[in-house]
């Protein structure tokens, strides 16, 4: 009879657990947070979540991943301003847009306002409207508080599923399982708890769910013709924001929620009957006159990040539209000299799924020193570093004729020569270098240790005796 009550008491906590889960799972679409987004009243666990916030925000100042630059950080901060001219005061929120040191294309927004584009992000638009396309998406994810529902709805989601747990762990255990199987759920032990606001902290820079992306990109279409921008920038943005110049080994958040061909497909359609005449696109000319600093951080950024590549075609960039600047060429000299024996572009081969894999390969399992020998052994490697390294010393030369006195340029020449083992003219370059810094330069005393060593080498020897 005992017996007989328990199973009854099992399948009806079954039951309940499992209603409980089935509602607690279900997606919190973008039109009930929408509603919900005008009465919103904080809660203890937004409190903690905005909490968290205040503190991811500090660690990103104490860690120098903001990019510093008052000419960059004042053109993203106007333009965050003309989205949002009428936006009424938000409880808990002062917008602030600001750009983080990152390669990675992605953007992503706090709840408390502070809105952050990536150096790899600027560095594939094209224009000013290209960007109010992207940070009226992200305004978005902030007025309609989108990241306060959603981690609501993650903590319904773990007490749901740590009442089955619950259930699970009063139930006799088939031994050697890992978990119950309730109505064909498997019930596994999870330890998020109070971790639920970091976590979802976390969550914010790689997305929300299909339905809110589209949401933000719809009233981001609204915030853009409001501030007078060109609405049809944002179908350009998906494609450039689409762009795999390098196979990267981590995807960015634009490549994930939902699929960008879709959603260049949407605005497409919402863009029929648009007029684009007395909207602001912007050239991008002047869109690189504002930007140009985040970007050569950016190709810095890349090399360290063996992203060849896409510095590359970023540098590129740069000096097509000013030619004569000794800057530009430095770096993209930097960029073929970065290459080594690898093709400025991918191979139809590498462009494939197995090429792809093999490049992901190369990255993960190898240094760059063992990537590059690789690279060697194969029959035009040596006739491509060679290509690579002769490209970028012309470029480092025609930056000398720009500015003789460019130390940069002679550096580099320094470097370029040292790897082709080429030690006389190595030391004449670090020499020069040290001669126009005049011992100011921050790796002075690198260069200085380098000249020492290639001087020992080219010594004239004494004939024995």
């Amino acid at each position: 009879m005992l017996r007989s009550h328990m199973k009854r008491w099992h399948r009806a906590a079954v039951v309940f657990s499992i209603a409980v889960l089935v509602f607690s799972l279900q997606p919190l679409k973008a039109q009930d947070q929408e509603t919900s987004a005008a009465n919103f009243k904080f809660t203890k666990v937004d409190s903690a979540l905005l909490d968290e916030v205040v503190e991811q925000n500090r660690q990103l100042e104490k860690k120098g991943l903001v990019f510093r630059d008052p000419g960059v950080e004042n053109y993203v901060a106007e333009i965050g301003k003309k989205l949002l001219a009428n936006q009424p005061p938000l409880e808990n929120v002062e917008f602030r847009f600001r750009v983080l040191r990152d390669p990675m294309v992605n953007a992503f927004a706090f709840p408390n306002g502070s809105i952050y584009v990536t150096t790899g992000l600027l560095g594939v638009l094209e224009n000013e409207a290209q960007l109010a396309s992207v940070l009226g998406h992200e305004a978005t994810h902030v007025i309609n508080r989108h990241t306060y529902f959603e981690n609501r709805s993650m903590r319904k989601k773990v007490l749901a599923i740590n009442i089955l747990q619950g259930i699970a762990s009063a139930m006799p255990q088939p031994s050697g399982n890992a978990g119950a199987s309730v109505f064909g759920v498997t019930v596994v032990s999870i330890a998020l708890g109070a971790q639920v606001a970091s976590i979802f902290v976390e969550a914010t820079v790689f997305g929300y769910s299909q339905d809110i992306e589209r949401d933000a990109d719809r009233h981001g279409f609204e915030l853009m013709s409001r501030a007078s921008y060109d609405p049809h920038a944002m179908p350009r943005t998906f494609e450039l924001l689409d762009e795999r110049l390098e196979f990267e080994p981590i995807e960015g958040f634009y490549r994930t929620h939902p699929k960008l061909e879709e959603r260049r497909k949407t605005a497409l359609e919402r863009l029929q009957g648009e007029s684009s005449s007395d909207a602001r696109m912007g050239t991008e000319s002047d869109y690189l006159a504002h930007v140009a600093p985040a970007i050569c951080v950016n190709i810095e950024a890349d090399l360290n990040s063996r992203r060849a590549r896409t510095a590359v075609a970023r540098a590129s960039r740069l000096t097509s539209w000013k030619p004569d600047e000794p800057k530009y060429q430095v770096l993209l000299g930097d960029a073929y000299r970065g290459l080594g024996a690898k093709a400025a572009e991918p191979t139809d081969d590498e462009r494939g799924r197995h090429g792809q894999a093999e490049h992901r390969k190369l990255y993960f399992q190898m240094t760059e020193q063992e990537e590059q020998s690789k690279l060697l052994a194969k029959p035009d490697g040596s006739a491509t570093r060679s290509a690579n390294l002769d490209r970028a010393e012309k470029l480092y030369s025609r930056a000398l004729e720009q500015n003789p006195n460019y130390a940069d340029a002679h550096r580099e020449l320094g470097f370029l020569y040292e790897q082709e083992s080429k030690p006389e003219d190595a030391a004449r370059e670090y020499r020069k270098y040290l001669e126009i810094t005049a011992g100011t330069s921050m790796d002075r005393l690198r260069i200085e240790r380098r000249l020492a060593q290639l001087e020992k080498s080219i010594q004239p020897r004494v004939p024995e005796r």
